[in-house]
């Protein structure tokens, strides 16, 4: 029995709530005491940002931008305080401290923005494909499939493709499938059509384009594929597609672009090798 719990009993035998009443706000209690503690614990999270932030090279997990302006860049991957689709769900506070549910994420993906045509904003928000149901304890074991795409898996960045106007899609066409509906289900809750997102990744592809186009006409000019030309335009291409380069960013588009002009073997080359 925790403190909440005591308490409350005393007060329940002074004022003769029936047990109905006495549990109900057991319940009610023991939310406001965890929400207290976790509260009171929040520091830790401003003190993880940069140790999150080394692993993707202070680069937003969700969308892969480097410009951060949000003041606690840690997103609870599970949401500890509530889930959004789920009203009666108590929020994973089991997993308030668990690393393993820590997203580095910027403002715009994590909390939701309104304009013209785009709003979005992760929030509270842990959709599910059910059943199974969401977990409600740490007891529960249920083989949860969160319809939202994780960072932290290294095979969920495939469900999604980028069109030649910088526009995130699913890279399922089938509207019925998982694949198709977790990746669609991202685009809106990570915000990742912004539209200034979206003007950036299109001005990767145009520069992309650029740099194919130059390279080819220096290669049909005869110039030498080690010249000191050719070799800064490579140089450029592999930045852009390599996560570790911290000037960067939207560094999958910017493969998935790149991808587009494989049949040039000196392009091929680079893509294979990074």
């Amino acid at each position: 029995m925790d403190a909440a719990e005591i308490a409350t009993n005393a007060k329940a035998d002074e004022k003769g709530w029936d047990a109905q009443k006495r549990a109900e706000q057991i319940a009610i209690e023991k939310v406001k005491a965890r929400k207290k503690a976790i509260s009171a614990k929040s520091n830790v999270w401003s003190l993880l940002s940069d140790i999150l932030a080394k692993r993707s090279y202070g680069k937003c997990w969700y969308c892969e931008s480097n410009e951060l302006r949000s003041d606690n860049p840690i997103d609870h991957f599970r949401p500890k305080g509530k889930v959004a689709e789920c009203p009666d769900h108590p929020g994973y506070w089991w997993l308030a401290f668990e690393w393993s549910n820590y997203r580095y994420a910027c403002t715009y993906c994590n909390s939701r923005r309104v304009e013209v045509e785009t709003a979005g904003g992760k929030q509270d928000h842990f959709p599910v494909f059910t059943p199974p149901d969401w977990n409600r304890s740490k007891d529960d074991n249920n083989a949860e499939k969160p319809k939202l795409l994780d960072p932290s898996d290294e095979d969920d960045y495939k469900l999604l493709t980028f069109n030649k106007n910088g526009e995130a899609c699913p890279n399922c066409s089938d509207e019925d499938s998982e694949d198709y509906q977790k990746a669609k289900e991202s685009i809106d809750k990570y915000h990742l059509n912004h539209e200034p997102t979206k003007k950036a990744r299109k001005a990767i592809r145009q520069r992309i384009k650029q740099i194919i186009a130059n390279t080819n006409k220096l290669l049909e000019d005869g110039v030498d594929m080690k010249s000191i030309q050719i070799k800064s335009n490579k140089k450029e291409l592999i930045k852009m597609i390599r996560p570790s380069c911290t000037t960067t960013k939207f560094n999958t588009a910017a493969k998935l672009y790149l991808r587009e002009f494989e049949d040039n073997a000196w392009v091929k080359e680079i893509l294979d090798r990074d």
